[in-house]
């Protein structure tokens, strides 16, 4: 009996070893580099952990790409608890080589290349090496990724830094290109096969997922194009003051959140946005609403310029990382500031000019709050003063904008600081066409 069961673990071991039940995970990169393979990445480590897969394959086939994208994708793969393996199918360059050497093992296609990944800015229609800051950063993520699985760190600079000299393999002032060859002499290849497939039946694994793209990459790369990104600021931050202007909550202000939380979703989740970005957000908001609520309800003033300054940063902040160049910052800088005026300057035309019926949830009711401004014609000159000093009786919320009821006649009225309560007997304090601006009457009143 006992004989038996030796016999039968001695067969379970040998099937184990020969790899029956191994699994696993292919994914590929075969297109620049940038916010869509940071998700992806996510996705496809997490999916293999949890399936306790045997190794993840990193099929890679690109010349490159966004840096800020490349490192976050070098982190995650770094912490991946998945053994990993790159396989340069054609080219691993520039961000494609870190992630690469991110790897655990690299295999290569017969005339595979990976290297030349020198960091690159955009000027006009150049390409221009970055700044020796950024350049000098870059190197020593090559570096430690090397040192990190036991690989020369010198030729991982050379990758980098063209002012790196390794006899017998680059002179100074060229950048290090390996090809296959060259990286299995120099140990950064494990071998040289035909595709990936060969590899994965040498290694007796019987079960592989290919992972693939779905709407959530595409999706993430759509909102985080610069273009997109400021069509969200802008309507946006167009909804929000309607919102706060307007008494209610309705359909200006569901499409505004909606924009702001798709911004941030799809920016947190390539790793540019955090907590600072919604911190200086938050903060703006409430210095505008402390402008339109408590300050003035007239003229907007320093604290509303501080709101609009801070929302502005939390939008930067969210769009560019620590490898963003100098170029493309201030496109950014450029980009915010345009999504927030055309947002405030929209909010002004449309509280001013559309007509004051609004969907609100719930259906569609009569707002004659929308603004204090005509929607007509100026009444004469005489008639702008003839409402001054005239009192009356709040019939809605004032906040700050509402309705005011006097001697039986019913009018758009403005709180001049603050908001009142419906009931407050009111007094018009200033009028200029159908703007009529008012304050609680005061007990001597």
């Amino acid at each position: 009996m006992i004989r038996y069961a030796v016999i039968t673990l001695i067969l379970c071991s040998a099937v184990g070893a020969a790899g029956l039940g191994q699994q696993a995970w292919i994914l590929t990169i075969d297109d620049e580099i940038g916010p869509w393979t940071v998700t992806y990445l996510q996705r496809g480590i997490a999916e293999a952990t949890e399936a306790d897969a045997d190794v993840l394959v990193l099929v890679l086939s690109t010349p490159g790409g966004d840096l800020d994208s490349a490192v976050k994708a070098r982190s995650l793969l770094l912490g991946a608890s998945v053994p990993t393996v790159a396989y340069v199918s054609r080219e691993a360059l520039s961000a494609g080589a870190m992630l690469a050497i991110s790897c655990e093992r690299i295999f290569f296609a017969p005339g595979g290349v990976m290297g030349a990944a020198t960091p690159v800015t955009v000027s006009g229609w150049d390409l221009e090496e970055a700044p020796e800051k950024i350049v000098s950063a870059t190197r020593t993520l090559f570096r430690a990724s090397a040192e990190q699985f036991g690989r020369s760190p010198d030729i991982a600079e050379a990758m980098v830094d063209r002012d790196t000299f390794i006899p017998d393999l680059i002179e100074e002032g060229k950048l290090l290109t390996l090809t296959s060859q060259q990286a299995l002499q120099w140990g950064y290849s494990d071998g040289e096969v035909a595709s990936i497939d060969v590899w994965l039946e040498e290694q007796g694994i019987v079960t592989t997922h290919v992972f693939e793209l779905n709407w959530t990459d595409r999706v993430v790369e759509f909102l985080t194009s610069p273009i997109v990104a400021g069509v969200l600021i802008a309507i946006g931050l167009l909804g929000l003051l309607i919102e706060m202007i307007v008494p209610g909550f309705g359909v200006f202000g569901f499409i505004g959140i909606l924009c702001l939380a798709a911004f941030f979703w799809a920016h947190t989740l390539v790793g540019l946005a955090g907590w600072e970005s919604i911190a200086f957000l938050l903060g703006g908001v409430v210095a505008v609403v402390l402008e339109i609520f408590v300050f003035t309800a007239v003229d907007f003033g320093i604290t509303g310029l501080i709101g609009l300054v801070l929302i502005g940063l939390g939008f930067h902040n969210a769009m560019v990382g620590p490898f963003t160049s100098q170029e493309q910052a201030i496109q950014t800088i450029g980009i915010v500031a345009v999504g927030l005026f055309v947002g405030t300057m929209l909010a002004v035309i449309l509280l001013t000019r559309l007509p004051k019926t609004r969907l609100r949830l719930g259906g569609m009711i009569l707002s004659t709050a929308i603004t204090g401004r005509s929607f007509q014609e100026e009444p004469s000159s005489g008639e702008k003063h003839a409402w001054v000093g005239r009192t009356g009786t709040a019939v809605t919320n004032l906040r700050p904008v509402g309705v005011g009821e006097f001697d039986g006649e019913r009018t758009d009225v403005i709180c001049e600081a603050g908001h009142l309560p419906k009931g407050t007997p009111i007094i018009v304090t200033k009028a200029k066409g159908y703007q009529k601006i008012v304050r609680a009457v005061s007990e001597e009143e």
